[in-house]
């Protein structure tokens, strides 16, 4: 870090010094830099360092005591959480009809069509399901009043999953580590020759990361600074990857996401979401659950991370 301390960085808010256990806050511009000759001794007096090249440095764990001590346990890891939407039975054809209704009736602000397994669903108007049942027994009522011709079946389900569905934290796919295609990620200069890149380029502070990331792949990037104007390249370009911020100036990327799977021709493009820190971990279940997007990455998101994700989707892993 600035200060000079060494740290592990366990997620978007926290990181743990390496030498001393102690864990703090991180803040955005508290970046790092790469590690010097110097800095490098240091890690290997004070044992840290199991092995090291030219390109990383792998390092011992810190004493089980230290490195979970201070940690936050969460008890409802075996939980079930339910959320819910309204199943309207139509096939997928009948999407844009079903948001037109919506529309019309003034209730846009309130409700969102959109693709689930093959049918049309109901959901919050940002494309997320409804947290409490009340909500969506009143939205279901409203709609069966209103519409009762197109709706007037709508049908109360939701969607369950345990409270730690894509569990973080520093023992989180420890087993599953692939080592070659970690380096690969981080290495290969040739991974995303001939493919075709759009993504939102939209923040100034994040605008280098994600340019210096596409030219060190080799992809070609189609910036777009819109939801709108994503789509249109979407539909105009058929690119091999999508990355999207998840809340942009003109939408939210569950109605781009949602639009792109309605179209058969692009339903299949990979899209990886892109979130601001503070964004509830419901958002992430959804979008790995539900809306089955590739990746879900919270900023600040470090250069590396970034391109090892963009890496496994090119290389199709």
């Amino acid at each position: 870090m600035k200060d000079g301390a060494f740290v592990v960085q366990w997620d978007a808010d926290q990181v743990q010094e390496l030498l001393t256990g102690n864990l703090r806050p991180f803040h955005d511009l508290d970046y790092g830099h790469n590690i010097t000759d110097y800095e490098l001794d240091q890690l290997r007096d004070s044992g840290r360092v199991a092995h090291y090249n030219r390109a990383y440095v792998w390092l011992n764990a810190l004493p089980e005591g230290q490195r979970f001590a201070r940690l936050p346990i969460r008890s409802e890891a075996h939980e079930r959480v339910k959320h819910f939407y309204l199943n309207t039975t139509l096939p997928i054809e009948y999407l844009d009809q079903v948001q037109r209704r919506l529309e019309e009736l003034g209730l846009r602000e309130k409700y969102t069509a959109r693709e689930n397994f093959g049918l049309v669903a109901i959901m919050n108007e940002d494309g997320t399901p409804f947290t409490r049942l009340t909500d969506i027994e009143n939205a279901q009522n409203i709609l069966r009043q209103a519409a009762p011709q197109l709706l007037g079946d709508v049908a109360v389900a939701f969607i369950e999953y345990t409270a730690q569905a894509r569990p973080h934290g520093p023992d989180f796919d420890v087993d599953l580590l692939d080592l070659d295609a970690l380096i690969a990620s981080q290495t290969e200069t040739f991974a995303g020759k001939g493919k075709v890149v759009v993504g939102i380029d939209q923040d100034r502070d994040f605008s280098r990361t994600l340019r210096d990331t596409m030219d060190a792949l080799g992809v070609e990037f189609i910036p777009v600074a819109t939801g709108q104007e994503a789509l249109r390249a979407v539909e105009d370009m058929k690119p091999d990857l999508v990355l999207l911020d998840l809340v942009m100036p003109d939408t939210h990327a569950w109605e781009i996401v949602a639009k792109i799977r309605a179209n058969r021709a692009l339903a299949n493009i990979p899209v990886i979401i892109i979130s601001p820190h503070n964004t509830p971990a419901e958002q992430e279940t959804f979008a790995l659950t539900v809306a089955k997007v590739r990746d879900y990455l919270v900023k600040p998101v470090a250069p590396s991370l970034l391109r090892q994700s963009i890496w496994n989707v090119l290389r199709g892993r």
